[in-house]
């Protein structure tokens, strides 16, 4: 009978060199990560990089030989045998962190399902385009990898020496905890200095205690606040926003502008019925029937609304103190700001990016009900515009109106609630099978009264003259599901499909014919229409936008949506959805999802292309 050479302890051993081998190339690979990433300032901040860097890297490879090294050393029977197959394990570890590098230096994210679907099933190059010199130094490179891990394991068969494997083990273990340590803390001050470093490190999810911190008193909020209005040197910006300077003519006329945003309001309930104020209007503007919004939150949405964006770049607009050009361009020309929302303007943090460069900035409203606060900022513009009219109607305005009521199913007793029967939403109860008639009624009653409150602000434009010369946008931030597509989904930031990212979309023009508009819009598409039309602005819109102009759209067979962990590519009834978490999933229209779909790699190209244009 053949001698099978099984010695489980001899492959452990030998394996845990060869991993430390490997450790070692992969933070060499691992740089590149940091590539273009200027070091820190400050003692600490070099001390949690490096920590974070050497002992994330090491939790992964211990990890790694726990769920993939180890059980080949333990299974495999013949002890040469394992060795090959434990090298070529190790190799195709360092392969992927290697081309984990490359999309990461290409995309700003890390390889996930959504990529590899794409590469999968890119047969046709059309995404990714590698000519035969490429694809011959891909070969090699591999060849080399796996060579010189054969070479290097040969070499530790044998060692004149035994090796610290524990200590070596432990000491970075030691590492790794520091690491997390330090962010904690980092975290509770709000230190983004060191925490921005996060994001450049795969699966990398260090450890936050902000309640335990507050808990204890640890938690210095001055600190906090601090911290986060410090602005950050645009010499380590990783963002290239806008892609070259923009360029305007002198504005001879400039006309007001007022956007007014309702929060969770879905396009079916802009109606004579719902919000007969905003119908009313409707009927004298531009309505578009086809618009959506670039996301399926709140954060995201209204950032679209402002940048031209999607969310993809929300984390390095916030990081790098950067605010919209749309802003920029109306304090160029002297535009006076009235801001006011229900909701804080700190949470989203649309203080930091959005807004961040406007001044005395209204932070929140009073009440203790989203309806109570719409109340009162519609009561504070009314005296702002009186005030702006009295003092200084030689300069235009930009207004921004952010209604919440229908977000909160909030509704005020006192007003009208003309829906019946209704009650307010109880989560606990939503299933598949819930009847969601009661709490539609309760959602249409907020959206029924925000509409007086909005019929109020138009009577008012109305009363003093100004929609001669007031460019006015209602919309919403994003939709609100009611379990429409049958799986389960209620509000919104769940699904991309329509009832989470169809809004209405309502624009009065001065000198615009009132009209329909078929053709599929979206929050993209207001930035470079308000600074093409407006502002004079003359620069083309892909140099700050990845939208069109709302006055001429044109035909589209795919859009985009983001949200806080995952984006959508939308295209020909498709949700191609990919989320943080690596997940890859396609969708129809109705969230079915589909187990194989003949994906246009062309769209997904130019989807790819929409989301790292602006990054250096």
């Amino acid at each position: 009978m053949k001698h099978l050479d099984y010695q489980p302890m001899r492959s452990i051993s030998w394996s845990l060199r060869l991993g430390f081998v490997c450790l070692a190339f992969g933070y060499l690979i691992a740089l590149r990560y940091l590539a273009g990433v200027a070091w820190p300032d400050s003692f600490l901040g070099a001390v949690y990089l490096t920590t974070a860097f050497v002992g994330h890297f090491a939790f992964l490879a211990l990890i790694a030989w726990c769920s993939v090294i180890l059980p080949t050393a333990l299974i495999i029977p013949n002890l040469k045998l394992a060795k090959v197959l434990i090298t070529f394990e190790l190799g195709a570890l360092l392969l992927l962190l290697i081309v984990d590098t490359f999309v990461f230096q290409q995309y700003r994210f890390h390889l996930n399902m959504f990529l590899w679907k794409l590469i999968l099933n890119d047969t046709n190059n059309e995404i990714f385009a590698f000519s035969n010199t490429m694809k011959a130094l891909a070969v090699m490179a591999i060849a080399l990898v796996i060579a010189l891990l054969f070479f290097i394991g040969q070499k530790l068969a044998q060692p004149k020496k035994s090796w610290p494997h524990i200590r070596l083990i432990s000491a970075l273990l030691v590492v790794y905890l520091s690491a997390n340590l330090i962010h904690i803390w980092a975290d509770a001050q709000y230190i983004q200095s060191l925490t921005r470093y996060n994001r450049n490190l795969p699966v990398y999810y260090p450890a936050t205690a902000t309640k335990f911190m507050a808990k204890h008193g640890w938690l210095n909020e001055d600190a906090q606040q601090a911290n986060a209005s410090l602005s950050m040197n645009k010499q380590n910006a990783s963002i290239q926003y806008p892609l070259n300077p923009l360029q305007a003519a002198p504005l001879t006329a400039p006309m007001n502008v007022l956007i007014i945003a309702v929060d969770s309001w879905r396009a079916d309930e802009m109606n004579a019925e719902v919000s007969p104020n905003i119908w009313d209007f409707s009927q004298r503007s531009m309505r578009y029937n086809a618009h959506f919004s670039g996301s399926n939150s709140t954060r995201a949405g209204i950032f679209s609304l402002f940048y031209g964006l999607p969310s993809v770049y929300w984390d390095a607009m916030f990081a790098n103190k950067q605010g919209p050009v749309l802003i920029q361009q109306l304090k160029d020309n002297d535009y006076q700001f009235g801001v006011f929302t229900a909701a804080t303007l700190t949470n989203p943090e649309f203080d930091r990016t959005v807004f961040r460069d406007v001044d005395n900035l209204r932070l929140t409203s009073e009440g203790d009900t989203p309806i109570a606060r719409d109340i009162d900022l519609t009561k504070d513009w009314l005296q702002w515009i009186d005030q702006h009219q009295q003092q200084g109607a030689d300069k235009p305005f930009f207004g921004f109106l952010f209604y919440d009521a229908p977000h909160g199913y909030s509704i005020d007793d006192s007003l009208p609630a003309p829906f019946l029967p209704e009650e307010d939403i109880n989560y606990l109860v939503l299933n598949n099978d819930y009847d969601p008639t009661l709490i539609r009624n309760r959602y249409r009653n907020a959206v029924y009264q925000d509409d007086k409150l909005i019929g109020q602000v138009l009577s008012d434009l109305q009363d003093k003259q100004l929609l001669d010369n007031t460019i006015v946008i209602i919309t919403g931030d994003h939709g609100q599901e009611f379990n429409d597509t049958k799986h389960n989904y209620w509000g919104h930031n769940s699904n991309f499909a329509a009832p989470q990212t169809h809004v209405p979309f309502i624009m009065h023009w001065p000198g615009q014919t009132a009209k329909e508009i078929a053709l599929e819009t979206s929050h993209f598409d207001i930035v470079p229409t308000l600074l093409h039309r407006a502002l004079s602005v003359t620069s083309s819109e892909r140099d700050y936008s990845m939208g069109g102009n709302l006055l001429a759209p044109v035909q589209k067979n795919w859009r985009l949506a983001g949200s806080y962990s995952s984006f959508a590519v939308i295209s020909e009834g498709l949700i191609i959805v990919s989320s943080l978490d690596g997940s890859m999933h396609i969708y129809d229209e109705n969230m079915d999802e589909v187990s194989s779909a003949a994906l246009d790699y062309s769209v997904l190209s130019k989807a790819m292309d929409e989301m790292k244009r602006f990054y250096k």
